[in-house]
């Protein structure tokens, strides 16, 4: 029998899970701050659901299956579509919707670094506004949340689809080439410009549009209507404490998705692993679901690859145990006693765990150790007649005699 995980999955234990949830928390408590709530929707939808925003051949990046009702179904890959179903269902909702999610999804792709295909994702997503000051919530939450979880230095690269679909026309490329244009772009930060006009060239582009785009950008010869726009909400961005933002015509997100102003968010140093938090403006999506359009903007932020980039591990955390406080029988006419003051210190709050394999007192301490629970409450028959515990900081070595009539207010402190 194989005992691997599937590809592209892993297991994470308790010391892991435990880093992973005080991230999570910190991200929740920005999202609460600005208001918004917390959604959690099906791991699997309608095929036709997921289908509906990138077309059939979705099916080849995705897990996609049948019921044992021969219902077609895919497991979620995008928090914003099962949202978008959300809106869609009752357009009647009170607006602005403000909604965050903390989730796994799943991609059928090839695992590579900072890319599982099972992942977690948190992210948001403002739904009725159209207003810059809404795009430029999305820059300040993801700098908060970033804030909140790493020291880690980023910048966050801003564009909008808009200006480049004003650009690609003022270039002269033509209407059906320019998804392919706009991939190429994307694509100069990893490939030489020959090496994607290779590609284009294969696909039976037009070059010289790609090349006047490429120029212009270059140049910075970027004088669009829609600009004016995407530096509106820069400058509002920054007016609400936003730093290291840069306009970048480069960047290209969701062909087929987004509408407006879009942004990625790349570590500093490490800018080669790719963007950790992106999103942008999808007035058009929900419409594809319901009778109308509504504004919308959101981003995603992708936990894997935050955790690696920034150096999270189960080693950043303070106390990253499974319990405060362990209780240690000496021997086997303690053990009674021991349970006893375990139950009694879980009731007031505390997380205490005791020896359930009946070992011996060295064993104990071994396991205490390899947990690296901070504190041993060791209790002998000469504790027990003397109504007292002796406490042992496990990191320092020290050891004192406290009585079980005061040992919850010491606990306390300890903890404070």
């Amino acid at each position: 029998m194989n005992l691997d995980t599937p590809r592209g999955t892993r297991d994470l234990l308790p010391n892991e899970t435990y880093v992973r949830n005080e991230v999570y928390r910190k991200i929740r408590e920005v999202f609460e701050s600005y208001g918004y709530g917390e959604v959690e929707t099906p791991a699997f939808e309608n095929f036709e659901l997921l289908a509906a925003k990138s077309g059939p051949e979705i099916e080849e990046e995705i897990y996609a299956f049948e019921d044992k009702g021969g219902r077609k179904l895919g497991l979620r890959f995008d928090p914003t579509v099962p949202i978008a179903r959300i809106v869609a269902s009752d357009p009647s909702k009170p607006k602005p919707m403000k909604y965050y999610y903390i989730t796994r999804m799943w991609r059928y792709e090839k695992p590579q670094q900072g890319r599982w295909r099972e992942f977690w994702q948190a992210g948001c997503e403002l739904i009725g506004p159209s207003s810059v000051e809404a795009d430029a919530e999305m820059l300040k939450l993801t700098q908060e949340c970033l804030k909140r979880v790493t020291n880690t230095e980023f910048v966050i690269k801003i564009n909008s689809r808009e200006v480049m679909d004003e650009l690609a026309a003022e270039a002269g490329v033509k209407e059906e080439d320019k998804d392919e244009v706009f991939r190429a772009l994307d694509k100069l930060d990893k490939k030489t410009q020959k090496e994607v006009e290779d590609e284009l060239i294969e696909k039976n582009v037009d070059l010289n549009g790609f090349r006047t785009m490429l120029m212009k950008i270059e140049k910075g010869e970027v004088n669009c209507e829609s600009e004016e726009r995407l530096m509106k909400i820069k400058r509002k961005a920054e007016e609400m404490g936003v730093k290291n933002l840069e306009v970048d015509y480069s960047i290209m997100r969701g062909l087929d998705y987004y509408t407006g102003f879009i942004f990625e968010t790349l570590v500093k140093g490490s800018e080669q692993i790719g963007s950790v938090c992106s999103g942008g403006r999808y007035d058009s999506l929900i419409g594809i679901y319901g009778k109308e359009d509504v504004p919308a903007t959101g981003f995603g932020l992708g936990v894997d690859r935050l955790l690696e980039v920034a150096g999270i591990t189960e080693t950043s955390s303070s106390n990253p145990s499974q319990a405060d406080f362990y209780i240690v029988p000496v021997n086997d006419s303690s053990r009674n006693e021991a349970l006893r003051l375990t139950q009694e210190l879980r009731e007031k709050g505390f997380r205490a765990d005791t020896d359930l394999m009946e070992r011996g007192l060295s064993k104990q301490m071994n396991y205490i150790n390899s947990l690296k629970i901070p504190y041993a409450l060791i209790m002998g028959p000469k504790e027990i007649k003397n109504s007292e515990v002796t406490l042992k900081n496990m990191e320092t070595g020290e050891q004192i005699k406290v009585k079980r009539s005061s040992l919850t207010e010491k606990l306390r402190d300890l903890k404070n």
